[in-house]
């Protein structure tokens, strides 16, 4: 029993150093290696995460790891077309529903062979059409912040839990 909570308590530590912008490139380079989806989602999610390992979370066996990367704002626009012309359509589902992805981007997947990708393409694009500039950088702005109070509230939860497990 104790080997199981020193097991979730590492995992978590790790899953929260993945997702930490304070993490040094090394750390997130190992924990791009991890076993666990979950904090390897969280390394391709986070913008420190060096341009290097974001290449090879591409090609991630999981798909949610690669839709993961695909909302890394510094994630760059060639690592984007790789992912638009995978052949999981989750993935390319992902992209195209990601208001961030470069305009490129969507403009590849808006002649996806696939109905439900073009679909959200064609969305994602009527969206920034009809906003100015500025409305689209408020918009990821907001989305930015709820993503980090969500990201800050799970970090609490986890502390709290932290001193209740101990």
């Amino acid at each position: 029993m104790e080997d199981a909570r020193n097991r979730i308590k590492e995992l978590l530590e790790q899953y929260l150093i993945a997702g930490s912008t304070e993490s040094s490139p090394e750390k997130l380079r190992v924990l791009a290696e991890h076993y666990c989806d979950k904090i390897r989602m969280r390394v391709a999610e986070n913008p420190r995460t060096p341009k290097d390992v974001l290449r090879n979370l591409a090609r991630d066996p999981n798909h949610d790891v690669r839709v993961a990367l695909a909302s890394n704002r510094s994630c760059d626009v060639s690592i984007l077309i790789d992912l638009a012309r995978n052949g999981d359509e989750l993935v390319r589902h992902g992209l195209a529903q990601n208001i961030d992805t470069p305009k490129v981007v969507l403009e590849k997947l808006a002649e996806d062979d696939n109905g439900w990708v073009r679909g959200e393409a064609l969305k994602s694009l009527h969206i920034i059409a009809g906003r100015s500039e500025d409305e689209v950088g408020r918009r990821r702005s907001l989305k930015i912040e709820r993503a980090r109070k969500k990201a800050d509230g799970f970090d609490k939860r986890v502390q709290l839990n932290e001193g209740v497990a101990s």
